[in-house]
């Protein structure tokens, strides 16, 4: 691989992984900006859980095969860049929402608002009965959005589903991981079990992420080979329904229109930039 291709690739995936740790932003919008979202999903479902079976089998020409098939150029420096973002820029983002809550929600209101806008142009030919979908979507993300924290306790059964649920946001736009975590109760016990390094929690949350990570992906390529518009729109309503968590956090700490106007303004021309330049270097 190219450096240059591989650096692209890492920054694609410190976007993604910035997108991940930001309440009411998700890593699967973000992908669709960058117009690497069909491949994710793709890419997810070329990795082959069977594979060690197949090994132990002493099958060792069909294990090659499936290994053979693995996306690796697009999956290394998107997971190390994703991986990065998520412990180094994780500090600097809670700084700013514990110090300027207001005018942070109010950039992420812009980002995810332009990011609606860089989806519909992927859709062609809308009529009504696909329009029934992105309905669904947005009522979806708008009520998921104003739910109050669940009463849940800190089993490993809970952990393994809070796990299978979360790591949904990496490849569902519209679903903030961080919140699903904060509704189910799990987010501050997760990071703590993280800081103190608990193996026993995190193998149990890491084994429900891969699961449904690869049980979802297999789902949404499914719905992507048939169903392309109808899914697109879907996503579309899901996207505009999630603008619910940073209106109602950012009002929450600044009401004020200043503190609105140029934050949001500023994310979505960043995003509205970024989607011009991925559109023109695919055209080009």
């Amino acid at each position: 691989m190219k450096i240059k291709g591989f650096v692209k690739r890492y920054l694609e995936g410190m976007v993604m992984g910035l997108a991940n740790i930001i309440p009411g932003v998700s890593g699967g919008t973000m992908a669709l900006i960058l117009g690497i979202y069909e491949r994710l999903i793709n890419s997810i479902n070329s990795l082959p859980l069977t594979s060690p079976i197949l090994l132990m089998k002493g099958e060792k020409e069909e294990f090659k095969q499936k290994l053979k098939k693995i996306d690796y150029r697009f999956l290394i420096p998107l997971v190390l860049g994703i991986a990065s973002a998520t412990l180094l820029l994780a500090r600097f983002i809670q700084f700013f929402l514990d110090k300027h809550p207001g005018k942070t929600f109010a950039f992420f209101f812009g980002l995810i608002f332009a990011s609606a806008g860089t989806l519909y142009h992927k859709v062609q030919n809308i009529d009504y009965r696909i329009v029934v979908s992105g309905a669904v979507g947005f009522l979806f993300a708008f009520l998921a959005g104003g739910l109050s924290p669940l009463e849940a306790n800190h089993s490993p059964l809970v952990i393994f589903f809070s796990g299978a649920i979360a790591i949904v946001s990496l490849i569902l736009p519209g679903i903030s991981g961080s919140f699903v975590l904060v509704y189910l109760r799990q987010y501050e016990y997760l990071i703590n079990a993280l800081n103190s390094f608990d193996l026993p929690v995190l193998l149990v949350f890491m084994v429900g992420a891969v699961i449904g990570l690869f049980s979802f992906a297999k789902f949404l390529e499914y719905l992507l080979e048939n169903h392309k518009r109808t899914t697109l729109v879907f996503l579309f309503g899901l996207i505009l329904g999630a603008l619910r968590v940073p209106v109602d956090e950012g009002l929450s700490a600044d009401p004020t229109l200043v503190g609105w106007v140029i934050p949001a303004a500023v994310g979505a021309i960043l995003v509205s930039c970024l989607d011009s330049y991925y559109r023109s270097k695919k055209e080009g």
